[in-house]
């Protein structure tokens, strides 16, 4: 999730839920507590949120009018990219599994867990000559999706797969890319596959291999 999707969801969530705890924001958000401690923080002090007092020890955020204005702006700005992403990822999604299917590449895992992954899912379902194993994805909180299994370690990857092993890689993270979130290499040599074979939609600075 970006930064602005975070701070979107956070100022969202504040207003809905003054009295909301911030582990309840962590588990709307899929974020940690820390990550969330650290966002409001900032928020109040760039002032879009201000703090009050609850009972037993609890604090009550509330939107200051900057805050408003800024939930707007970026409320508008969600939508408008959302919509670019749909269609663009829609289509290259389609394009990156009929190139699976002509390749006769079937078992696959999603690398990477955003709000692209049910996207990639929602296209990938029809294609039933494909299988998708599970979406593997190192800090993401959530255990499943869309009855997939979200693992966070390539022991566990190898668990999952089929004796026939692993035909490819879909990209489904917008981090995919970076050295700290994944290490490409290695994954790749993990399940003796090419580069070839890793899979990354064009509009998150992908393409084939």
């Amino acid at each position: 999730m970006s930064e602005e999707r975070i701070v979107r969801e956070l100022l969202v969530g504040i207003e809905r839920d003054p009295a909301i705890s911030q582990r309840k924001l962590s588990e709307d958000l899929g974020v940690s507590v820390g990550s969330i401690n650290w966002y409001i923080k900032r928020c109040v002090k760039k002032g879009l949120v201000k703090l009050g007092q609850a009972p037993v020890k609890r604090y009550l955020y509330y939107l200051t009018p900057d805050g408003f204005a800024e939930k707007t702006r970026l409320t508008a700005s969600y939508l408008s990219i959302s919509f670019d992403i749909f269609r663009a990822g829609r289509q290259q999604y389609e394009a990156l599994f009929n190139l699976c299917e002509a390749n006769g590449w079937t078992n696959i895992i999603l690398l990477g867990e955003s709000e692209l992954t049910e996207l990639a899912l929602l296209v990938l379902s029809r294609h039933e000559n494909i299988k998708a194993h599970c979406i593997f994805d190192i800090d993401s909180t959530k255990t499943t999706i869309a009855d997939l299994p979200v693992l966070s370690t390539l022991k566990d990857v190898q668990k999952c797969l089929p004796s026939g092993g692993l035909d490819a890689l879909i990209g489904a993270g917008l981090d995919i890319k970076l050295p700290e979130k994944h290490d490409l290499g290695a994954f790749l040599a993990e399940f003796n596959i090419d580069r070839s074979r890793l899979l990354v939609p064009a509009f998150i600075g992908g393409g084939v291999g």
